[in-house]
């Protein structure tokens, strides 16, 4: 009993590290990263952005294939013999050189379609990342599975870092857009370069598909999973580009990149080091159903007041931060604020049923929200933007319903028991909701938008802290001791 105990406080201290690793180096990561942005884009013009960014369709696209899921069966599989790590590194390596090569002979064909012939070259440069990053494969792999994200994150931002400056660098000797494609390979060396130096490893000079068939399977059902995941992801953008233009496109990205801001910085966070921290106990069913429940509850405490905060004060934030005429975003980003309370906690699925063996479950639901949401989209086109973002109100709680049963399933865990942990943050959220619109309707109503801003904000926090003073302080101490560490 008591080696259980330090176990689940050994495993618990490795992932509050770990995120908080992951947090802080990616902050800093993106203060620098934007300072080097700013300069760089004084001196670089706005078409080199655009090259990069008509490469970067393409290459985005062939990296959803240039591991085959492989990644996920190292992180899964419990015990890993020299052998296996051998053979998909060579089974990526030589996938990624086949990529290369199909990379290299269809720029001419990229370019074309974009009528842009710089692309071809461009293409076959920036390629040679995915060849780079299949060096490094095995030892990230190995840095995460072993949740050893101190040395992970130090790779990453000592790259991030040298392929800004050099991206400078390059740009200030008006290297133009190849200072971007010269800044990526160098930002891609160093990092592999790195995780490499923090995890030495060496492949064997052998190879059997046999002794990995298994995790071959296993890495395929995960990376269909993940191209599920891009088409609807992407769905919406390209459907709202399609069928409602350009302009009501702009508006509606910049709504759903607020409404996802944090998701990208808190919930990708906390994921990451979720599916290893899964798969390390997976065969521990009452540890993995108490540390699923504790993340969601984690992700949905901080989360949560987040999104209701950004719906309260959008009217009077997009007026006055971004101007009148960014005035039709303001539905949108409410709706989408709403929605992504349940996209946060439903960020947490797949890395519980992939690391229980069971990515056929993810296959299952990133199919059902591929299908379904690109047809809700479509029907919520004909009411405009506003009808165009009600659709994914109307349908997502539906399949999130649908999904989360799926993967509870997968541990034990009922739906009841599931939203009965979740009571406290509903609530919660509610009350504070309900706090700040009256506040809002009677004290701060005839102030200007940064009065009505700050007022709400300090309403918003104090309501949301009163509630959980008054009924869980449980989980009031739980987020202390996470700042305090």
């Amino acid at each position: 009993m008591e080696r259980v105990k330090i176990e689940n406080i050994s495993l618990k201290n490795r992932v509050v590290n770990a995120v908080l690793w992951l947090g802080i180096t990616k902050l800093l990561g993106q203060i620098l990263s934007w300072i080097i942005t700013i300069y760089v884009v004084r001196i670089l013009a706005p078409e080199d952005y655009g090259l990069m960014g008509m490469a970067g369709v393409f290459i985005g696209f062939v990296i959803l294939f240039n591991e085959l899921g492989l990644g996920s069966a190292i992180i899964h599989k419990k015990k890993l013999a020299e052998d296996d790590i051998s053979n998909i590194f060579w089974l990526v390596f030589l996938l990624n050189v086949a990529l290369y090569l199909l990379s290299f002979i269809m720029s001419p064909l990229i370019a074309g379609f974009f009528n842009e012939p710089r692309l071809t070259a461009i293409i076959r440069v920036i390629a040679i990342n995915m060849i780079i990053s299949s060096l490094g494969f095995i030892s990230y792999n190995m840095l995460t599975k072993g949740l050893t994200f101190s040395r992970r994150s130090q790779a990453e931002f000592i790259g991030n870092l040298s392929g800004g400056i050099a991206t400078f660098l390059f740009a200030m000797n008006g290297l133009g857009v190849w200072s971007l494609v010269y800044g990526s390979i160098i930002l891609t060396g160093v990092t592999n370069l790195l995780f490499n130096i923090y995890h030495p490893w060496r492949p064997r000079f052998s190879f059997s598909f046999s002794k990995i068939k298994e995790m071959f399977n296993f890495g395929l059902k995960v990376a269909i999973a993940r191209f599920l995941w891009y088409v609807y992801t992407n769905s919406d953008s390209l459907m709202a580009g399609k069928l409602l233009g350009k302009t009501a496109l702009g508006y509606y990205s910049l709504a759903f990149q607020f409404a996802s801001i944090p998701l990208d910085k808190i919930v990708s966070l906390v994921s990451q080091v979720a599916f290893p921290a899964f798969s390390e106990i997976q065969d521990d069913a009452e540890r993995l159903k108490s540390y699923f429940m504790k993340i969601i509850r984690f992700i949905a405490f901080v989360t949560f007041p987040l999104f209701c905060g950004i719906f309260l004060v959008a009217d009077d934030a997009v007026i006055l931060f971004l101007t009148e005429k960014w005035r039709p975003i303001i539905i949108p980003l409410k709706v989408l604020c709403i929605v992504s309370t349940l996209r946060a906690i439903n960020a947490v699925n797949v890395p519980l049923v992939v690391a229980k063996g069971k990515p056929n479950i993810a296959m299952i639901s990133n199919l059902i929200f591929a299908v379904i949401l690109p047809i809700a989209f479509y029907l919520g086109s004909f009411y405009g933007l506003t009808g165009f973002s009600y659709s994914w109100l109307i349908v997502f709680p539906f399949l999130f319903l649908i999904t989360t049963y799926l993967s509870l399933k997968t541990i034990g865990l009922s739906m009841m028991e599931y939203f009965k942990e979740l009571r406290h943050i509903f609530v919660g959220s509610l009350f504070m909701v309900v706090s700040v619109i009256i506040i809002q309707e009677t004290f701060l109503a005839g102030l200007g938008h940064l009065d009505r801003i700050i007022g709400a904000s300090l309403t918003g926090a104090a309501a949301y802290l009163l509630y959980y003073f008054i009924f869980n302080r449980e989980m009031l101490a739980e987020a202390r001791a996470v700042l305090k560490r």
